[in-house]
């Protein structure tokens, strides 16, 4: 009889019902991230900016420089690990790459983008996002020290977030060392 559609139709509404309660736990997660996500994506365009309104001299001088940086990334569920990740900044102020953590795997760079404050050694500024061959993806952002360390802020859309310092490990093929606190007051 129509009794058993009726009993059919409650028991797909239990089900709707468990699927939202489910996603709501999830959305507290993914509006975190939403919000770290529109917080990069928002300094990207910054960093684009001051980098357009930089003498380019400047930022050839200030380029931080392209190759292996290796560091401990320190994540708020307490699972630390080693992470080593291949950037090439480029004179137009863009930051491609590709790297790989311990736990999580390979992943790589979109919308890099790095910048600089003219006259100011150090003071750098960074911001990309890391997409994992797993399925998630990682908001950073970060400053360049003087001593050209990278230390970044992070948060991926799993819920996790955490920080993490680069080193420059080995540079790239055709990369000249430079010393980092360099002397601004021209040929000697």
């Amino acid at each position: 009889g129509d009794g058993d559609g009726v009993l059919r139709r409650e028991l797909e509404l239990d089900e709707v019902d468990d699927r939202e309660e489910r996603e709501d736990e999830n959305d507290a997660f993914s509006s975190d991230y939403t919000n770290e996500l529109t917080e990069t994506r928002a300094l990207i365009q910054e960093l684009l900016t001051e980098h357009q309104e930089t003498d380019p001299l400047v930022a050839q001088i200030q380029m931080p420089l392209s190759g292996k940086y290796v560091g401990e990334s320190a994540e708020d569920d307490d699972g630390d690990q080693p992470v080593s990740t291949h950037l090439t900044f480029d004179t137009g102020g863009g930051i491609e790459g590709w790297g790989y953590d311990d736990v999580d795997g390979p992943y790589v760079i979109k919308e890099g983008r790095w910048s600089t404050r003219e006259g100011k050694l150090g003071g750098g500024r960074v911001a990309w996002i890391e997409k994992y061959d797993d399925g998630f993806e990682v908001a950073l952002r970060g400053q360049i020290r003087d001593d050209g360390v990278i230390r970044a802020m992070w948060a991926s859309d799993r819920g996790i977030s955490g920080s993490v310092e680069l080193v420059l490990n080995e540079l790239a093929d055709g990369e000249e060392p430079r010393n980092m606190k360099r002397n601004m007051g021209g040929p000697q």
